[in-house]
């Protein structure tokens, strides 16, 4: 049985330290039980750990749950996507978008991210040091760009990479603020955010405007699925619907795996067995035919994947707000009430996860079985991710291409630090050597 308790420290002690370090204050109530109340008063908020308290907030309780706040916010940046709304119109935004990561588009989508590596390969042939945060960022915007909408941005690239960097900055600041000013209000900050986005719906209404000058160049993409899509008076999305997804896409499918593989990428630099393993598995492996079926001949890789997915899962926190009243755990909570999931956290439960802190990709071993909701890095229920087998090949094989060319070293002494922004990013970047193989 679920059990809440109030927690000790007071709520102003509470407050400030979710504001300056809310990984730290996460990982300090998870001990502490099943769930926990924040004495929050008028808006009772809970810290929730326990996977079964979770399962029954993502997937048993679902309906009566919205995202809140956090939707609020995001809508600033990304509109009416399927990140952002809810009920009846989520599940039909999901329905139409579900369709641009079925195998036989997967399949199609493998040989871009290829392609894509491959380019970044050549030009780090010619580099010493490399900020690992940066290339992935610019790797993973070429390849959602590529395969969703079927559009090369390299000659953008810069530009396009520090604009969703600004857009999730200033998201973040506006999330954590116990002020939320409107977006209309001319602060710096506004301002900043604004610029930012225009630059990329400037982007995206360029493509829109190809896409329906040449719809045949963009058939197999996510776009000219979606311009395809007609209801059932034959009505096609609105040109608005279109570009709320795109910009969906580009913030939440590129950053989140650029922040997870700079994460994995300095793990594997820290722990030489683990990279001797992969080099191993890559160099034995028989990968031939379509990259989409490589996925079952690199397990270590993967396994490799899921344990930096543990330690540092990029959606590391989730908010759910209940839309009505309702009764659980044996006890009524009211419309309002907040509901904190902290990915990050509970991953860390040393009940389930011994040496909780050490990476170590042979948990993932095959025979290694989590209880639900001990390890859910993908969510779950209705909202659990869509592109959560993208984020897997894509991952897979940037690894596989990157370390069949490169050996990637730490720079600093001290391991990475933290910044839970929208995804979880490293602190200041993080340098790295680069050594090509030699074989």
């Amino acid at each position: 049985m679920v059990t809440v308790q109030d927690i000790a420290t007071p709520r102003l002690q509470n407050y400030l330290e979710f504001v300056r370090d809310p990984i730290r204050f996460f990982t300090r109530v998870q001990p502490l039980g099943d769930m926990i109340s924040l004495k929050t008063g008028i808006s009772p908020t809970f810290v929730v750990n326990s996977p079964e308290a979770i399962r029954e907030i993502l997937v048993r309780q679902d309906q009566s749950f919205i995202k809140g706040r956090t939707t609020t916010v995001l809508q600033r940046t990304v509109g009416e996507g399927l990140l952002t709304t809810e009920s009846e119109r989520h599940a039909t935004q999901k329905k139409y978008i579900q369709p641009a990561f079925y195998k036989d588009v997967m399949e199609r989508y493998a040989y871009a991210i290829i392609d894509e590596t491959e380019k970044v390969v050549e030009l780090l042939e010619h580099e010493q040091e490399v900020d690992i945060h940066t290339v992935m960022m610019r790797l993973t915007l070429s390849i959602i760009t590529r395969t969703m909408f079927s559009t090369d941005v390299s000659a953008e690239e810069k530009k396009l990479a520090d604009a969703v960097t600004t857009t999730i900055e200033q998201s973040v600041k506006i999330l954590f603020s116990p002020v939320m000013i409107p977006a209309s209000v001319p602060t710096t900050a506004n301002l900043k955010h604004k610029e930012a986005i225009q630059t990329l719906e400037a982007m995206i209404d360029d493509v829109l405007a190809a896409a329906k000058e040449h719809p045949e160049w963009f058939k197999d993409s996510l776009l000219g699925m979606m311009m395809a899509v007609t209801d059932e008076d034959g009505n096609s999305l609105s040109d608005k619907e279109v570009r709320d997804q795109m910009m969906t896409m580009l913030l939440a499918g590129h950053e989140t795996t650029a922040n997870l593989l700079g994460w994995i990428i300095a793990e594997i630099a820290g722990h030489p067995i683990v990279e001797k393993r992969l080099l191993e598995e890559l160099t034995t492996a028989k990968l031939t035919g379509n990259p989409f079926n490589w996925m079952r001949e690199l397990p270590y890789t993967q396994q490799i994947i899921e344990e930096g997915l543990r330690l540092y899962p990029p959606a590391w926190l989730i908010y759910r707000e209940l839309d009505e009243p309702v009764e659980m755990f044996g006890r009524s909570f009211k419309k309002g009430s907040t509901f904190m999931i902290c990915p990050y956290a509970v991953h860390r439960n040393e009940k389930v996860f011994p040496n909780p802190e050490l990476f170590d990709p042979d948990r993932f071993a095959v025979g290694n079985k989590y209880s639900p909701f001990s390890y859910f890095p993908f969510g779950g229920g209705s909202r659990s991710c869509i592109g959560s087998r993208f984020a897997m090949l894509e991952a897979t094989l940037i690894l596989k291409v990157l370390y069949k060319n490169f050996s990637l070293r730490n720079i600093r002494h001290h391991g990475p630090v933290p910044e839970p922004l929208i995804s979880l990013r490293i602190k200041n970047g993080w340098p790295m050597e680069v050594e090509k193989r030699r074989y």
